[in-house]
């Protein structure tokens, strides 16, 4: 059976969740892109206005024993499927899933998969309680599918799913590399359009895209820059994705630099 269906992508969602203008993409290419223009779509508000002009997109606690790591400073856990998995603590950031305002936030994506993590900058945390009302940016979100919560993934699964999302998102007309020259596509970039930056491998069994894409928000265009993962831990396969405001070349680096960090914690403390 194969488990990653383009059509069964845990970004996909309903269409009307968010107002897309003219998406050069089929159908099945539509819900996944929607899905990661949803999962942007708190991040600009009021705050992105004044930039425009100058992104991809609760549970229980305790550590699992059967682990051949280290796990004694894990003070947070969720279980995937069967797998329990340690949280790592992030400085500056709150993980806040079980978080009532989170929740609210976090529903449209249940559908698909479960939310095994949602971070928040502390600044942002302080109004946790009306995330549905505020603009933020600088925030991880960690999923999986339903499908693959006790599925025994491998490497074989790691490299499908990268591939299926890059073909998904970035097939044909609709894939752009743009490392060597950011500023001087992004001043013509199409409006839904996503852009990959940059693919790599950050450590064993984690695979990265760097992608930047441009939405409208209300009639705002806006951008975000995201890191997006596929991580295979414990033979479980998930994502986790970061989201932050595109301010030039230094927020691309931000994000890299941010996502690498969290992916080391993640993969130590496991």
């Amino acid at each position: 059976m194969n488990r990653f269906r383009r059509n069964r992508h845990p970004w996909a969602l309903p269409a009307q969740s968010i107002r897309v203008h003219q998406l050069p993409f089929s159908p099945a290419q539509s819900l996944c892109m929607i899905k990661f223009l949803y999962l942007c779509r708190n991040l600009f508000d009021t705050q992105m206005k004044k930039i425009v002009g100058l992104w991809v997109l609760c549970l229980l606690t305790g550590c699992s024993g059967a682990t051949k790591r280290n796990t004694s400073g894990c003070k947070n856990s969720v279980l995937y499927g069967y797998v329990t998995i340690c949280l790592p603590e992030m400085g500056g950031m709150t993980e806040c899933r079980t978080q009532k305002g989170v929740q609210e936030v976090i529903q449209p994506y249940l559908a698909s998969g479960p939310v095994l993590a949602y971070y928040l900058n502390n600044e942002t945390y302080k109004q946790v309680d009306k995330l549905k009302e505020i603009s933020y940016e600088d925030y991880f979100l960690m999923y999986g599918e339903y499908q693959m919560e006790n599925y025994h993934a491998r490497e074989a699964d790691l490299e499908r799913a990268e591939k299926d999302l890059e073909q998904t998102l970035f097939d044909g007309s609709n894939f752009e590399r743009i490392s060597d020259r950011i500023e001087e596509y992004y001043q013509t970039m199409t409006v839904g359009k996503p852009a990959l930056i940059e693919k790599y491998s950050p450590r064993p069994n984690v695979r990265t895209m760097l992608v930047l894409i441009k939405y409208m928000h209300g009639d705002v265009e806006t951008s975000v820059v995201s890191a997006v993962d596929f991580v295979l831990l414990k033979n479980r396969l998930f994502n986790l994705a970061y989201y932050v405001a595109y301010t030039g070349g230094k927020s691309i680096d931000g994000a890299k630099n941010k996502n690498n960090v969290f992916i080391d914690r993640l993969l130590e403390i496991n």
